[in-house]
């Protein structure tokens, strides 16, 4: 733009200051960023036509047209301010929380999953009614910004300036309605996809559309924060639990927490079959362990006949194409290891030797005859 351009642009911008000086200092400088941002706009489209004369005739005089602003933003004109009184107060402080309470609410609820739908339901019914109060009541806006609790938000949202938050927050403006479109999408995303419920997919999708309008209104219009706040919280909400569910199906090492037994109970084998050292095999026998514990297992039969004790070897359940039978016996033989016998040798008697016995020889008597 020219130099006489910005003069114009300037001085009518000055005119729109002074006929908003009776708002609060933050309310008029809110106001005028998104004023004087389309005033600028609209000067540079008209290129060299511009005009002192062309620009009110395209946007109106400086006062009329921060009066559109101001009635708007739901303040009221300078010639008939909101009464004051309890009223006025309690109504605007009902409707100050209920803003807040449903802006978080939304965004518990979404990042829940839906899990506290009692809560949610409870502040919506709050928060659509603070909605309708504000819209309704003319000034009102006017007499929430004089709240002690909004004064001193915007004492501190003031002192940001100093350390250039707010240069930094005036450079994302431009892409402000990249993020309308983005907002709408995650709360439709959270009531078709994530929810899957006729409960909240018919409210999603029709919080998703209203949240398009509310955006772009909020900018001049503070009483479409009643609307546009929740629908923040809640596309918020969604991509927060969107990106959960997103790590936890990429999660390929799941976290094991149940204990590790390092005496483990023994396993008793399905079937056993016992020989005795010359390979018989033995029936009818009963196991047990070192504890004198039985080592019962099951076994069902054909007949759906089930049993659990500890009496080995158990038929076989042998199933072919004839259907199913039971074949008692073992159906292998064994052959015993040889064991090495043990030779033992019977140590020498001990004789304790005798008197010979004394023969006496007959003595033949010798007859002379």
């Amino acid at each position: 733009m020219s130099t006489q351009t910005n003069t114009e642009v300037k001085h009518y911008l000055d005119a729109m200051r002074d006929a908003l000086s009776d708002l609060p200092p933050a309310e008029v400088a809110e106001i005028m960023d998104d004023a004087g941002a389309h005033v600028v706009e609209v000067a540079e489209e008209m290129g060299d036509e511009f005009s002192a004369a062309a620009l009110i005739d395209r946007l109106g005089t400086p006062r009329a047209y921060a009066e559109e602003l101001r009635v708007a933003a739901g303040y009221p004109s300078p010639s008939s301010p909101a009464g004051g009184g309890a009223r006025p107060t309690v109504l605007a402080r009902f409707a100050l929380w209920s803003l807040l309470a449903a802006t978080v609410m939304a965004f518990g609820f979404a990042v829940t999953d839906g899990h506290i739908l009692e809560a949610a339901f409870l502040v919506g019914l709050c928060a659509a009614a603070a909605t309708v109060v504000v819209f309704r009541q003319s000034g009102l806006v006017a007499e929430i910004a004089k709240l002690p609790e909004a004064v001193a938000v915007k004492d501190s949202l003031a002192r940001t300036e100093l350390t250039g938050l707010r240069t930094w927050f005036a450079s994302l403006r431009p892409v402000q309605p990249v993020w309308w479109i983005i907002r709408a999408l995650l709360i439709g995303l959270g009531g078709v996809l994530v929810y899957r419920s006729d409960l909240t997919f018919l409210p999603a999708l029709a919080l998703a559309a209203v949240s398009l309008v509310a955006g772009p209104k909020a900018r001049t219009d503070r009483r479409w924060l009643w609307i546009s706040l929740p629908a923040t919280g809640f596309a918020l909400g969604v991509l927060l639990l969107v990106g959960g569910k997103m790590v936890s199906l990429f999660d390929i090492y799941p976290v094991v927490n149940a204990p590790v037994s390092y005496n483990p109970a023994p396993q008793t084998p399905d079937n056993i079959y016992v020989f005795d050292k010359d390979g018989k095999p033995l029936t009818d026998v009963h196991l047990y362990d070192e504890n004198g514990r039985p080592l019962n297992g099951p076994w069902y039969g054909c007949e759906g006949e089930s049993r659990d004790d500890n009496r080995y070897p158990r038929p076989k359940v042998v199933h072919d194409e004839t259907g199913c039978r039971e074949v008692p016996g073992v159906p292998f033989t064994v052959v015993m290891p040889a064991v090495p016998s043990t030779t033992t040798t019977a140590p020498p008697s001990s004789v304790t030797p005798s008197s010979a016995p004394t023969t006496t020889a007959p003595t033949t008597a010798t007859t002379t005859g």
